[in-house]
C-alpha cells in the first residue's frame, strides 16, 4: 500500500489558526482576571493576641505581657477590653504603653489591602505577698464596639510560695527630655531596678557626644559613683549629672544610660535640648576707655558692641547710669534690634558738656540693656578742657590786675 504526502486544505489551517487566536485571548483574559479580582475582606474585624496564656509567678511579684490587637479592616476599629476572674487584692489591668495607664478600649487605625494596622497594649497583674499558691484563670473580653465580632481568651496564672526568677536589670527616668543653655549642668533621675532574686553588682556607663561630661551619684549624696550594688528586687534611684559645653550646638543631643551586671543589661534614652546662650561685650575702636573733650563742644565717641555667644541679642540699648549735671549724652542709634553671634555692631555718642565746666576727670556710666543678654556697666573717663579763648581771657584779666596795681603803687608812691 502505497502513502502518499499529507494534504491539509487552505481553509482547514485557516480554522486552526483562528482557533488558537481566540484561545490565546481567552486564556490572557482570565489571567488578568484574576489579578484583578482582590481577596474578600476578613469577617472578622480584629484580632487579639495573646503571646503567653499560662504564666508562672510569685507571691508578691508581678507579670507583664505586651498585647497585640490587629485591625482587619480599612477603617478604624474600637475595641472594648474586660477581664473577669480578677481575685480579691489582686491588681490586674490592660495599660497603655507609653505612659501607662490603665485602659478599658482601644482604637485602632485602618489598613489597606496589604497591609494591617496594629496597637499594642500591656496586660500587667500585681499579686499580693499573701496570695495563696495554686491555678487562677482570667477571662479577657475583647469586643468590637460596632461589629459582632468578640475574642474570649483565658491566661492561667500559676502562683508559687517562691519567688518566680525574672530577667535581670530596668532602668526608667521619669523625666527623659530637659532643655538648658549651652554651658550650663543638667540633673536627670533615673530609677534602676533589680528584679532577679539575687543580689547585682551592677556598673553604669554613658554615651553622651564628644566634649559632654556625664557624672553618677546617689539620689541623696554627692559621691561621684561608677557601679552600684543592688539587692534582691530593690530599686535605686540615681542622679546623673550631665554638663553641656559652651560651645554646643543648640539642639537635641541624645544620651543613652547603660547598667550591667553579668548576663543583664538595660539601657534608657535621655535627651539634652540645649539653647543657644548670648555673651555681650562692649569695648571702643581704640581698645580704651577713655577721651577727651572740650567743654562746650559735641564730641563723638564709637562704641563697639558684640556677641560673643551662641544665641542672638535683641533690643540692645544703652542706657547712662553716671553723668555730671547739665551734660548730654546722645546714642546713635538708640536701640538695635539684633545682634547675631559673632557680629560686632557700632554705637556712636555724642558726649557734650557745658562751655563752663570747669577743666579735670569725669566720669560716665553705660549700661547695656537686653532682654536676653545681661552685662556690667561700663565706666567712661572723660578728661575736659577749656576752649583756648577762655584762655587769652585769664590772661587779659591777669594781665589788667598787674598793671592795676602797678598805676595804685606809683601813685601811692609820690604821695
Amino acid at each position: 500500500m502505497r502513502i502518499g504526502p499529507l494534504r491539509i486544505h487552505p481553509r482547514m489551517f485557516l480554522y486552526l489558526l483562528v482557533w488558537f487566536y481566540l484561545s490565546s485571548v481567552a486564556l490572557v483574559s482570565a489571567g488578568l482576571a484574576a489579578e484583578a479580582t482582590t481577596a474578600p475582606e476578613s469577617k472578622e474585624t480584629f484580632n487579639l493576641i495573646l503571646p503567653f496564656k499560662d504564666l508562672t509567678v510569685g507571691q508578691g511579684q508581678e507579670v507583664t505581657m505586651d498585647t497585640e490587637i490587629v485591625n482587619r479592616r480599612r477603617f478604624p476599629v474600637e475595641v472594648s477590653l474586660a477581664l473577669d476572674g480578677v481575685p480579691q487584692g489582686w491588681e490586674v489591668n490592660f495599660n497603655s504603653r507609653y505612659p501607662s495607664y490603665p485602659i478599658r478600649s482601644v482604637m485602632v487605625a485602618g489598613g489597606d489591602q496589604s497591609t494591617s494596622k496594629s496597637t499594642t497594649i500591656e496586660f500587667k497583674a500585681k499579686l499580693p505577698d499573701n496570695a495563696k499558691p495554686g491555678n487562677y484563670q482570667i477571662k479577657v473580653t475583647a469586643k468590637d464596639f460596632a461589629s459582632p465580632t468578640q475574642y474570649v481568651e483565658t491566661i492561667n496564672l500559676r502562683v508559687t510560695s517562691k519567688k518566680v526568677a525574672t530577667g535581670g536589670l530596668k532602668l526608667t527616668s521619669q523625666y527623659p527630655v530637659l532643655s538648658t543653655a549651652v554651658g550650663q549642668t543638667l540633673k536627670f533621675t533615673v530609677d534602676l531596678k533589680n528584679e532577679t532574686n539575687k543580689p547585682l553588682t551592677t556598673s553604669l556607663v554613658a554615651q553622651a557626644p564628644p566634649a559632654w561630661t556625664v557624672r553618677f551619684k546617689p539620689q541623696f549624696g554627692d559621691q561621684q559613683i561608677s557601679s552600684i550594688q543592688l539587692k534582691e528586687n530593690a530599686s535605686e534611684t540615681l542622679s546623673i549629672e550631665i554638663d553641656t559645653p559652651s560651645k554646643a550646638e543648640a539642639k537635641e543631643h541624645p544620651v543613652t544610660i547603660q547598667a550591667r551586671a553579668g548576663a543583664f543589661e538595660a539601657s534608657t534614652s535621655l535627651k539634652v535640648t540645649t539653647k543657644g546662650n548670648p555673651d555681650l561685650r562692649i569695648a571702643t575702636r581704640q581698645d580704651t576707655l577713655n577721651t577727651a573733650l572740650t567743654a562746650g563742644t559735641k564730641t563723638a565717641v564709637d562704641i563697639l558692641v558684640g556677641n560673643a555667644g551662641t544665641a542672638p541679642i535683641r533690643n540692645l540699648t544703652l542706657i547712662t547710669g553716671k553723668k555730671p549735671e547739665k551734660w548730654t549724652v546722645e546714642f546713635k542709634p538708640e536701640k538695635i534690634d539684633a545682634i547675631n553671634p559673632g557680629e560686632v555692631r557700632e554705637i556712636k555718642v555724642d558726649i557734650l558738656a557745658p562751655a563752663r565746666t570747669i577743666a579735670g576727670d569725669y566720669l560716665l556710666s553705660f549700661t547695656p540693656s537686653s532682654p536676653d543678654a545681661t552685662a556690667k556697666s561700663v565706666d567712661f573717663r572723660v578728661t575736659v578742657s577749656t576752649p583756648t579763648i577762655w584762655g587769652w581771657v585769664g590772661f587779659g584779666i591777669v594781665g589788667l590786675v598787674v598793671v592795676g596795681l602797678i598805676v595804685v603803687f606809683f601813685r601811692l608812691g609820690r604821695r
